[in-house]
């Protein structure tokens, strides 16, 4: 967005407090809205300002709110003297109209910030936005500390404060946004967490940049949601049959912990795959056989999985996915050394067969057909050697390097769930909720993302569609039971 503000500005000629004067009404239009939104009264409104473009966005927003009736002040947080020329210019306007200002960056008390709140109703945060690459400390601080305190409604122009951009991460403290004003285009920050619970409700609002800039722009990631599940997942043929709809093999499953089989492959049916065949050793089936009802079982090994009696299955199938409830060890190991390399269809590994990969698989790339790997930090931890923190704090570009590296489609699970390809290209999942963290689900992700490989997707469009197809069907039971109450088979009838 810096690049395309200064795109705008240079080649176009929009002046920049054009672009300032944009962002400022559309922020103090939320903030109306956030007004009436919670019924509230003759609100008081201070405006936090640092000395940079985002507090210019405050100064014009505070100068709108004043022209609408409200009581609106600016509170300037850091020494306007070393201010950028819009943010200066900006400043001299709410002089000219005697609109008020509050001093608050000389090294401001506890007990002066809190005088300051106390008569407060909305904060709007100026301060910092999108620029932000280091911890924030000392007054600041202990403002952002006092506002979080008292609970207040909070709209955040571009970005909480605190919360790095492409990251989500915080940066020492942050502001518990109801709202953000995400200018011109979302934010990494916005939708990854713990960004995306600071930010509240994003909402993406134009501030002028011409369309065709915004054309010429190879985005960090896309953020998958409703419209992209429109187009992703075809219509089904009038005159289809079950065939038409592909074969998943999955092999999963173990004869202490049958369950998790059941489960992935159960998901592939409800993700509308026409044939679903759960196959383990013998005695896995014995077990699963009194509740397979649609799902078809296949022995594949009398006291384990065996190599040859997989690929025999291959001949029939249009998709093969492995992995949960199997042990991780030198047996699977050796299993997939003799499947994969020469399966000529899609394949999705999971749980035991991630663990059971050399860290670093480069050798995957060296497949004809698909990949997908479905790893939880944990799992991706032991294939790219990282620690946990460098994962998580850094997810898309762990999640890319991964998928470039490997030849493979990367699903990094968890809060807002990352979906990396290997040509580079990075989906992030805009749904989801807590109480997915419970035994099972990622057994139901497994089968949806391979139902929909089974059924001819491309690897990306079927590891988006389905991730998104989950974690919609997890916010909708969610809704209805809470959290804590969601168990993994509530997702099966929640897919569509």
């Amino acid at each position: 967005m810096r690049a395309l503000d200064q795109r705008a500005i240079d080649e176009i000629g929009i002046p920049s407090l054009v672009l300032m004067e944009t962002a400022g009404v559309a922020v103090s239009n939320q903030v109306e809205a956030l007004v009436d939104a919670f019924g509230l009264e003759a609100p008081r409104i201070l405006l936090f300002a640092a000395n940079g473009n985002n507090g210019g966005d405050a100064l014009v927003a505070t100068r709108h709110l004043v022209n609408a009736g409200f009581e609106a002040a600016a509170v300037l947080v850091r020494d306007p003297t070393g201010g950028s020329t819009d943010f200066l210019r900006q400043l001299s306007i709410l002089q000219n109209l005697n609109v008020e200002i509050i001093s608050l960056f000389d090294s401001p008390s506890i007990a002066e910030i809190e005088d300051v709140l106390e008569c407060c109703d909305v904060v709007v945060d100026g301060i910092f936005g999108t620029g932000l690459k280091r911890p924030i400390e000392g007054d600041i601080a202990l403002l952002i500390q006092s506002v979080n305190a008292r609970e207040l409604p909070v709209v955040a122009i571009d970005l909480p404060s605190g919360i790095d951009a492409d990251t989500g991460q915080i940066h020492g403290e942050a502001f518990e946004a109801t709202t953000t004003v995400a200018l011109g285009a979302a934010k990494c920050g916005h939708v990854l967490f713990p960004g995306r619970q600071f930010s509240g409700e994003v909402e993406v609002v134009d501030i002028g940049i011409p369309y065709e800039l915004l054309q010429d722009v190879e985005p960090a990631a896309a953020i998958i949601d409703e419209d992209y599940l429109q187009w992703a997942i075809p219509e089904r043929v009038v005159d289809s049959h079950k065939g038409t709809y592909g074969h998943l093999l999955m092999v999963a499953g173990t004869p202490s912990s049958p369950g998790a089989a059941l489960l992935a492959g159960r998901a592939g049916l409800r993700a509308g795959t026409g044939l679903v065949t759960v196959g383990s050793c013998e005695e896995t089936i014995r077990r699963l056989a009194p509740s397979l009802e649609a799902l078809m079982g296949a022995s594949l090994g009398t006291h384990h999985i065996e190599a040859k009696e997989v690929q025999a299955y291959l001949a029939k199938a249009t998709a093969l996915a492995m992995g949960p409830s199997l042990i991780p060890g030198t047996a699977l190991s050796k299993l997939l050394e003799d499947v994969l390399p020469n399966a000529s269809l899609p394949v999705v590994l999971d749980a035991g067969a991630l663990m059971s990969l050399s860290p670093e698989p480069t050798w995957l790339s060296s497949r004809k057909y698909p990949t997908v790997l479905t790893p939880h930090p944990g799992e991706m931890r032991h294939l790219t050697r990282l620690d946990t923190f460098s994962i998580q704090s850094n997810r898309i570009e762990v999640a890319r390097r991964a998928a470039q590296a490997w030849g493979c489609t990367i699903v990094l699970k968890g809060a807002s769930t990352v979906v990396a390809d290997p040509d580079g290209e990075v989906g992030i999942i805009a749904a989801g909720n807590p109480g997915l963290a419970t035994a099972g689900t990622g057994d139901v992700l497994l089968g949806i993302i391979a139902g929909l490989l089974a059924q001819g997707l491309p690897a990306s469009i079927a590891a988006r569609a389905g991730s998104f197809i989950h974690a919609r069907a997890g916010d909708r039971v969610a809704a209805e039971l809470g959290f804590s109450a969601l168990i993994a088979t509530d997702l099966l009838t929640e897919l569509w």
